[in-house]
Parts: C-alpha cells; structure tokens; sequence
C-alpha cells in the first residue's frame, strides 16, 4: 500500500508530542507500506536531506499577513498535492494536523478521487473549514471588512486549479486519541465519517520508564514535565508547592522538567521570587529521555496541572510506568488514562488549593499512595507500543476498505477531479 502522510510539522521539527506520534507512526507503517510524508518548509534547508520526506507546504501566520498570502499558498498547495498524487498516487492520504497549512492541499486529495483519513490528537480539526484562511471566505457569511475580502477570495476561487466547494460534504475516516477529545470536536459538517476508531497514544519509552530504579530523594520531590506556556500551568505547579510549605508543613522542593520561550520563563522566575521559592525550585531545561526518567525515579509525586483540555496527556502515562504517584488536573483524556482516586488524584483546573491537598495527601498517605501506584503501573502497561502499532496497522488497512464502496479505494478513477 502506497500511504501519503500529511502534517503541518514533522520531526525533527515539533513542539509537542502530536508531531512525534506522527513520525513514530509513520516509521512503523513504512515497514509493510510505501509511505511518504508531505509537510510544511519550516526547517527546510537546515534539515539532512530526507527521501521520504516533502518540506514544501507553505506555513501560514495566524494574523492578517497569513490571511493575505492565503489564496496564494492555498492554489500552491493544491497544485503540489495534485503533482504529488500523479507521481506517488496513494492508496491512503493520511491527515495528522492541516493548522497553518492550506487545508486545499486536503481537498485536492479528495477531488481526486483519494481515499483520506485523519488522526485527530488535537481540536484543530471541528473547525476544518473556519479555521483555514482561505477555505472561511468561501462561504458568504462575512460581515464588514471580511466580506469585502471574502469577494477578493471567491474571485480567485474561480481560477482553474482551485475551484473548491468547502461545503460539500467529503468522506473520510478519523482516529480519535481519546473519548474527551472526541466529545469536545464537533466532525465538521462537511466531513461525513466512513469509519471511526480510538486508538489511545502509547509513549516509546515504556521500556526506560518501566526498568527505571526507584530512588526517591530524601527531600519531599515533586515533577513538572512538561512544555513551559500558559496552557501547560506550570505556575499552578509553584503556587501548589509553595502552598505545601505554608499550610501544610511540608517543606518540599518542585522541579521543572521542559523548555519555554524567554517570556514565560521570566514570568515563573518572577512568581518564583515573589513566593520566595529560589531554593526550592529547581529549573532543569529540556532533558533527553533518560535524564527525564532519572527525575521521575527521584520524585514522590508528578504533577501534571494543564489548564487547557488536553486530549490524552502522555506524561501521565510515562509517571505511572516510571511509578511516580500521579496528581493531575481534571482536563480532557488524563482521567480516562488513569482513573481518579484508585490510580491517580485528580483535582479542578486552576485549583491550587485542591492541588496543594492532592500532594499533601500522597506525601504522607504513604500506604495508599503505594497502592495507586501499583495500579496505576499496571494500567499503564495496557497502553503498550505493540497495542498502538497493531491498532493502527489495522484501521489504515479498515480506511482503505471503508472508502471502496465509495469509489475511492482506486484513487483518480472516474470519481476524481482531473489531475490538470
């Protein structure tokens, strides 16, 4: 099977784990499949050269500038992907994440006749209409300014090579990566779904987080590990823990695994001060993943405070192999990873009072911590590496089967839009 992977990033470009999961999927599936991977140009000329891998969609700003340069990039990537369809023709074109890059690149896909599927790990996809700056204009619904430029952008809709009807409604399949992600994502609808699926995110490094030595420090430790920005809270992690020390007694030390951009990073030295918090906060930058599973083994609690609904939560999962107890925020998919109160404390978002609580309860409810933590080990070891790859293995092949009754499984047959 020949599979045309789709993402606006990929590693070695990424901010977060959905690019990762993205390339550690695609790696899998080239050992049965023909797979080749078509991304943005950001990191293009700074990157070793890679056969595979097409760095050629452009990568919109989110402001004015990216809604200009809109129309432009939008029938630049329709022609690539219809160039790109001629010379690969896939079986399978397989969306991850369409932010930022002209999702015109998709509906050439479909016009061709392709068979097209999406893994959704990310809410981007309920707005896969208004949120492409080009593909919002189509529909006459602008008020004021915006109706002026949505003239400008059906006028050049009419070009050949675009001519594209974002309300018509599309087949595809969707892989979800959590049932909270799924409930918050209205399908668009202009997407009709010939298959869904969940497929639960596994973390490659189950086997150094699982063998990991316990070596707990004499001074009550407790993790952040996680990207430094608002949605990630990492204030609530140094709020928490300074409320340890002032209404519980308990003098412990909080340390923050993970990189940030110089605003945010002054903003926690600033909260760190102000809490009078210099020695008991110790920023370590981006760790490799052994130098994060030594910080797990060293900690008695991994706090995991996102104020943002995260889909799934991996790190979640890599506390509970690395057996460090978990207190986590009450956001998207954590709590179907890990159930609240027999494997993991839950407390509300922004709740640093109730973060406080959950800590102080692990830290000296040493029995019943221990017992979380054996279960929550052995939930987490259900959510293995060879279970994500089989389980996607298999809806690739189910995708491909679902879309032939529709008249895609043999893309730029008679369904399909010349490849002009």
């Amino acid at each position: 099977m020949r599979i045309l992977v789709v993402s606006n990033l990929y590693p070695p470009i990424q901010v977060g784990g959905y690019e990762l999961r993205c390339a550690v999927t695609a790696r899998w599936l080239a050992r049965e499949h023909d797979v080749r991977v078509l991304t943005s140009r950001r990191g293009r000329g700074k990157l070793d050269s890679e056969s595979h891998v097409l760095r050629q969609l452009p990568l919109l700003p989110e402001d004015w500038r990216g809604t200009l340069c809109a129309p432009f990039a939008s029938f630049y990537a329709a022609r690539l992907m219809r160039r790109l369809l001629r010379r690969f023709r896939p079986d399978l074109v397989f969306v991850w994440n369409a932010s930022r890059i002209p999702r015109t690149a998709v509906y050439a896909a479909w016009d061709a006749g392709c068979c097209v599927a999406f893994s959704v790990a990310d809410p981007w996809f309920g707005g896969f209409v208004e949120g492409d700056q080009f593909l919002r204009y189509l529909s006459g619904r602008n008020r004021g300014l915006h109706r002026a430029w949505g003239s400008i952008v059906k006028l050049s809709n009419r070009l050949p090579g675009l001519r594209f009807e974002p309300d018509a409604v599309r087949h595809a399949s969707i892989v979800w990566n959590s049932e909270a992600l799924r409930g918050m994502t209205p399908i668009p609808p202009s997407i009709a779904p010939v298959l869904e699926r969940m497929i639960y995110p596994a973390t490659q490094h189950e086997e150094l987080l699982s063998n990991i030595e316990r070596a707990p420090s004499p001074t009550p430790t407790i993790a952040f590990v996680g990207r430094l920005e608002w949605q990630k809270a990492p204030d609530v992690a140094v709020r928490a823990v300074a409320l340890l020390r002032d209404r519980h007694g308990i003098d412990a030390r909080l340390v923050i695994v993970g990189s940030g951009d110089s605003a945010t990073l002054r903003e926690l030295e600033r909260l760190v001060a102000e809490l009078d918090m210099e020695d008991r906060v110790a920023m370590r930058g981006q760790l490799p993943p052994q130098g994060v599973a030594e910080v797990l083994a060293g900690a008695h609690a991994l706090v995991v405070p996102s104020r943002w609904q995260e889909p799934f939560g991996l790190v979640c999962l890599e506390g509970a192999l690395a057996r460090t107890p978990v207190v986590a925020a009450l956001s998207g998919g954590m709590p179907e990873m890990l159930e609240a109160g027999s494997e993991a404390l839950f407390f509300p978002i922004d709740d640093v009072d109730a973060c406080a609580d959950a800590l102080a309860l692990t830290l000296t409810d040493e029995a019943a911590t221990a017992e979380r933590v054996r279960a929550a080990f052995k939930r987490a070891g259900t959510y293995s590496m060879q279970r994500y790859r089989e389980q996607y293995d298999a809806f690739v092949a189910d995708a491909v089967s679902a879309a032939e009754p529709l008249g895609a499984s043999t893309p730029y047959g008679a369904s399909g839009r010349a490849l002009a």
